[in-house]
C-alpha cells in the first residue's frame, strides 16, 4: 500500500509541474507572437527562449532534459513505465540534492521539497535578435543602443502578453521604469516608445533626461523636479505633451497665489 501511494504522489507532483511547465511554454509563445508583429525600425527582430539549465549546473536536475521532453509533449495519461521511470528519477535525483544541503539551506522538510521542485530554477531565460538571416545571441557583436532594445522590446512584450490574458480589457496596462532606456540614444528612445503605443502600455517613467516628448506619443503627463542644495524643499513644475508641442500646465495644489 505505501508502495502505491508513493507512486500515485509522483504521478500527482509530475501532472503538477506538467502543468506549470506546458502553462510557461505558452506564455513565450504569446510573448514572442507579440515580438514578431513589432520589429525595429531597422528591421531587426527579437525572439525570447525559455531554456532548461545543463545538467548538474546551479542545482539542476540530472536527467531533466530527457524528463522535459516527456513533461512538455506527452500526457501523463499516456506515459508508458519508460516515461515514469526518467520523470520519476529526475525528480528523486533533485528531492535527495536538496536534502544533501539541507544543513547549509536550511529550512523544514516542505521547503526543500519546495526548492526541489521549483521548474523555475531549472530554466534560463535569453534574449535572440534575428540579424543577417538567423538568430544571434543578444550578447554578440552589436551596438549598446541595439543591446538596450533587446532588453527593452522584450520586457514590453511580456507585459503586454500578460495584461491580454487577463479578464479585464479596460484596466491600466501599467508598466514602471526607473532611469528609463538608459543608453539608448535619441533615435532609439523615439523608437521604444512608439513600441509602448503599440503595445498599448501605460507608464510611469523616471529619468533625468527623459521627458517622453516624441511625435510617437500622443500624450503626455509630465513633473520635473527640481531642487536647490542646502533647501530642503522640492519644486514641482507641471507640463503636459501634446503630440506635436510641449507645455506648462498650472498647479493645481498650488496654496498660495502668484504675487
Amino acid at each position: 500500500m505505501l508502495g502505491h501511494n508513493a507512486n500515485q504522489l509522483e504521478a500527482e507532483i509530475a501532472a503538477a509541474i506538467q502543468r506549470l511547465l506546458q502553462d510557461a511554454e505558452r506564455k513565450v509563445e504569446a510573448i514572442n507572437e507579440e515580438l514578431y508583429k513589432r520589429p525595429t525600425s531597422t528591421g531587426v527582430r527579437f525572439r525570447l527562449q525559455w531554456q532548461p539549465v545543463a545538467e548538474g549546473v546551479d542545482g539542476a536536475p540530472v536527467g531533466l532534459e530527457a524528463a522535459r521532453k516527456r513533461l512538455l509533449n506527452t500526457s501523463t495519461d499516456l506515459w508508458s513505465q519508460e516515461d515514469r521511470s526518467v520523470v520519476g528519477a529526475m525528480l528523486q535525483e533533485r528531492i535527495n540534492f536538496e536534502r544533501a544541503n539541507a544543513e547549509t539551506a536550511g529550512g523544514s522538510l516542505l521547503d526543500q521539497l519546495s526548492r526541489a521542485l521549483d521548474y523555475r530554477h531549472w530554466h534560463r531565460f535569453t534574449v535572440q535578435r534575428w540579424q543577417d538571416k538567423q538568430w544571434r545571441k543578444l550578447s554578440g557583436p552589436a551596438s549598446s543602443g541595439e543591446r538596450a532594445l533587446g532588453l527593452t522590446v522584450p520586457l514590453f512584450a511580456a507585459v503586454a502578453s500578460f495584461y491580454s490574458q487577463s479578464g479585464y480589457p479596460h484596466s491600466p496596462r501599467l508598466v514602471l521604469l526607473d532611469e528609463v532606456f538608459a543608453g539608448i540614444d535619441d533615435a532609439a528612445r523615439a523608437h521604444c516608445m512608439a513600441l509602448i503605443r503599440e503595445f498599448d502600455l501605460d507608464f510611469v517613467v523616471t529619468s533625468e533626461r527623459e521627458w517622453g516628448c516624441y511625435a510617437e506619443l500622443p500624450g503626455v503627463s509630465i513633473c520635473h523636479l527640481q531642487r536647490l542644495e542646502n533647501i530642503d524643499a522640492v519644486h514641482v513644475s507641471r507640463w503636459t505633451w501634446d503630440g506635436r508641442a510641449k507645455l506648462r500646465e498650472s498647479d493645481p495644489n498650488r496654496r498660495f497665489a502668484d504675487v
